[in-house]
């Protein structure tokens, strides 16, 4: 999903969408006529189950990508939840702390979950705050290969499935996802961009982590990345035999995240 920028300065829409929900559960709670340590308790743990809930669940959905990669189910600031689990979670934990109170307090605590609930699907669907989604196809743009070769990056996605990582070797998120996708050493197409580095830059950091893909590309005036309008690197694109964009991702991407695309494209 496009991300919110504040300035210049991307923010994921997801993150910012579940705080706006849990300032709305936290308004809802202070309706609901519990007592002030019941209220707490019941907010407080209700945000950490709807949050482990939602981790659970997706790791359950994707179990080879955490048998690979199993420290990454505790890395909280990857993507990687599901809102059936937070729901799940949430009701759990009301149903168990509320458990000895009259049974209208605890409908009117559930009916919170569930309108707070909609809350979050509904900006997530609606998007009010996200920016322009990037363009649908690659640009008519020749780079040059590590070794000199000219290489239009156009024709490259005309032929297969095809994801494109834009990178530099001085951001982390970057090295930690052209590492992924060198452990998962997939059969799809991986076409990498350098975007604003040298040469010596950029050969430097593949060889000494002995990653090559399908194709090392240069953009040293940096303009695929321009062309996306996306000033957070990582960007990760998706694409399909056709040329045209099925998905995209900014920052570090999850080996989940990463396994689901390349199953996708088999």
């Amino acid at each position: 999903m496009p991300p919110i920028m504040l300035g210049h300065v991307p923010l994921p829409p997801a993150p910012l969408y579940a705080f706006v929900t849990a300032l709305g559960l936290l308004a809802l709670g202070a309706l609901l006529r519990l007592s002030r340590t019941h209220r707490r308790q019941w907010l407080s743990g209700t945000l950490v189950a709807a949050l482990i809930g939602a981790r659970l669940v997706y790791i359950a959905l994707h179990p080879e990508a955490y048998r690979e990669a199993p420290f990454e189910a505790i890395t909280l600031w990857q993507s990687g939840y599901h809102p059936l689990g937070a729901l799940l979670g949430a009701v759990a934990w009301t149903l168990w702390r509320l458990r000895d109170l009259p049974a209208h307090q605890m409908r009117r605590a559930t009916g919170a979950l569930m309108v707070c609930s909609a809350l979050w699907w509904g900006l997530n669907v609606w998007q009010p705050l996200a920016g322009d989604p990037p363009p649908p196809h690659l640009p008519s743009l020749t780079l040059k290969a590590l070794d000199g070769t000219p290489t239009s990056i156009e024709t490259l996605a005309s032929a297969s499935p095809l994801i494109v990582v834009l990178w530099r070797s001085d951001c982390r998120a970057c090295r930690r996802t052209l590492a992924r996708l060198t452990d998962l050493n997939p059969d799809t197409d991986v076409v990498t961009v350098n975007e604003g580095q040298t040469l010596l830059q950029a050969a430097r950091y593949l060889d000494a982590q002995h990653a090559a893909f399908t194709h090392d590309l240069r953009d040293p005036q940096q303009r695929l990345q321009a062309y996306f309008g996306m000033p957070e690197l990582p960007l990760t694109l998706h694409l399909d035999a056709h040329g045209r964009l099925r998905d995209y991702q900014t920052g570090e991407m999850s080996t989940a995240h990463l396994m689901r695309w390349l199953s996708s494209t088999t």
